[in-house]
């Protein structure tokens, strides 16, 4: 194995590990959001725990990885709606999406490994 092939997968777990803090981010804040909307810890507990298996859970996972993408769509669009243009809102919309597809993979490839 070359040198630049170990630096390449080196600098790609360290991409992965950066990804999975925004990934885990998005999960505790969910949990909270859902504690609070029930005034429940046990609500906001249970998410937590239940966001935390399904990462294990590959099929579920993708499911979950494109629902979260999914939102940071809508916040592109939210965003591109400022601008009073259709356009903006479909191109903010599917950059969004991408980007945060992108993010969530990345931070699932991360989770898998470790």
């Amino acid at each position: 194995m070359e040198a630049s092939q170990v630096r390449k997968g080196i600098r790609n777990a360290k991409l992965n590990q950066d990804n999975s803090n925004i990934l885990f981010g998005e999960i505790v804040l969910i949990s909270i959001g859902i504690g609070l909307a029930n005034q429940s810890w046990w609500w906001g507990g249970g998410a937590l725990i239940g966001f935390l298996v399904t990462l294990n859970i590959k099929p579920i996972a993708l499911l979950l990885m494109f629902a979260l993408s999914l939102v940071w769509g809508v916040i592109g669009c939210g965003i591109g709606s400022l601008f009073e243009s259709t356009g903006a809102m479909v191109v903010l919309s599917i950059i969004g999406f991408l980007c945060g597809l992108g993010v969530h993979l990345s931070a699932l490839e991360w989770t898998q490994d470790a």
